[in-house]
C-alpha cells in the first residue's frame, strides 16, 4: 500500500487526529464501528493499529444456532451531550 504523508489534525482541546486514507480503509475491510487496538513504542517513535472486535449496536439482532432471531441483550448508553472543559 505504500507510506503516506499525513497530518496530525486537532480534534479538542484534549485530542489530535489521524485520518485514514478511505481507499486504505476498504483494502482493509474494516468498517465505521469497528474498533481499532493501538499499540505504542515510545522507543521506536512507532504507533501500531490494528482491527480489533465490533462492538454491537443495541439495534442488531443476534441469531440464535436453532435459526430463530432474538434482540441483543446489550444495552448501549447514549453519551453524554455535555462539554468536558
Amino acid at each position: 500500500m505504500g507510506e503516506e504523508n499525513r497530518k496530525l489534525i486537532k480534534f479538542s482541546n484534549y485530542s489530535l487526529c489521524v485520518t485514514l486514507p478511505k481507499s486504505v480503509v476498504r483494502k482493509l475491510k474494516w468498517e465505521r464501528g469497528d474498533v481499532v487496538r493501538m499499540e505504542v513504542n515510545e522507543n521506536k517513535g512507532e504507533i501500531l493499529i490494528r482491527k480489533g472486535l465490533r462492538v454491537p449496536k443495541e439495534k442488531e439482532l443476534v441469531k440464535k444456532t436453532d435459526g430463530t432471531k432474538i434482540s441483543s441483550k446489550r444495552k448501549v448508553k447514549p453519551k453524554a451531550s455535555k462539554a468536558r472543559w
